[in-house]
């Protein structure tokens, strides 16, 4: 199981804004479902596992985490009484440092007795201060949802510091990004054969091709607006290691890149983001993973596939 069983205090928040006056009070994003994110009024609406003590140490969140463990939900930091709502798209994003390079799991999870998983990542937590973000769309809706670092299963006792957690709505642009309705909204090259199997977006990418838009994967008709940031991010796994492009283009005669990444994809699932701002408006510009140009055939596999502004 997943979920911490005990309820102790409600409610919870991230990304909170960098606080400017005297005395400090940051300013929680609109929406946010996160309390006390920026943690101004100490540990309220935070909980952890006994074995995890918390405390608020120079404006952040510290956990000291506990050696051993036999899963990450062994030790755990978080808040309960979240609400989210069916078909919406949310936002988790927090700051981190840890005093050794560590990976943990930070998530946004249902309630029930078998919670699943709404906002799911696993960053890379090291020395130096990172904003870290993740976004997902609710499936239903839920008033106990609960916002979770778990972190059980360290090698060795290390303290975890957060701060300015948030969890907000934001305008997701793409559409069908679950694929809960097959592979509608999508589409594919001729020589790249696509199909929902797992509930994801799986496509048979072929070997060769001149350049990486030989083959590719994508969905037409995104309205994107001048001066807005835009939020590429996907869960990808391929049945062998591969770098594939990821890219939100125009559609003028030659198409300008809006957000372009190029994420080294592996056989395990993972999280990938990426972002810009839009320099022009368009009513048609594209999402596209462009494969082409591979050394031997492969299957490339997509989830959560999200634009958010």
């Amino acid at each position: 199981m997943n979920s911490f069983p005990m309820r102790l205090i409600a409610a919870g928040a991230f990304v909170a804004m960098a606080a400017a006056a005297t005395p400090a009070y940051a300013a929680a994003p609109a929406g946010d479902a996160v309390v006390n994110g920026s943690l101004d009024n100490g540990v309220k609406g935070w909980w952890a596992s006994k074995n995890t003590p918390i405390k608020v140490t120079g404006g952040r969140l510290c956990a000291q985490v506990p050696a051993g463990g036999d899963n990450v939900w062994a030790a755990m930091v978080g808040q309960s009484g979240i609400e989210v709502r069916g078909g919406q798209t949310y936002q988790l994003s927090f700051e981190a440092t840890a005093t050794k390079t560590t990976r943990i799991r930070s998530l946004v999870q249902g309630g029930g007795t078998k919670p699943a998983a709404i906002v799911d990542g696993y960053p890379e937590v090291g020395g130096s201060s990172k904003k870290f973000t993740y976004a997902a769309t609710a499936k239903v809706s839920d008033s106990e949802a609960q916002v979770l670092f778990q972190v059980g299963g360290a090698d060795a006792p290390y303290t975890l510091c957060l701060d300015n957690v948030s969890l907000v709505p934001v305008h997701q642009s793409v559409v069908n990004g679950s694929l809960d309705n097959g592979v509608k909204g999508w589409w594919a090259s001729k020589n790249t054969p696509l199909k929902v199997t797992g509930g994801r977006l799986c496509a048979q990418v072929p070997a060769g091709g001149d350049n990486v838009w030989a083959s590719m994967v994508g969905q037409s008709g995104i309205a994107v607006e001048a001066g807005k940031t835009y939020r590429l991010s996907f869960k990808a796994s391929a049945t062998r290691p591969v770098k594939i492009r990821s890219v939100v283009q125009d559609s003028g005669s030659k198409p300008a890149a809006i957000v372009d990444g190029y994420p080294e994809v592996g056989t395990g699932s993972r999280t990938y983001s990426y972002q810009n701002t839009a320099k022009t408006s368009d009513q048609e510009a594209q999402v596209l993973f462009q494969v082409g140009g591979a050394d031997a055939p492969y299957t490339l596999c997509l989830d959560d596939i999200l634009l958010t502004d």
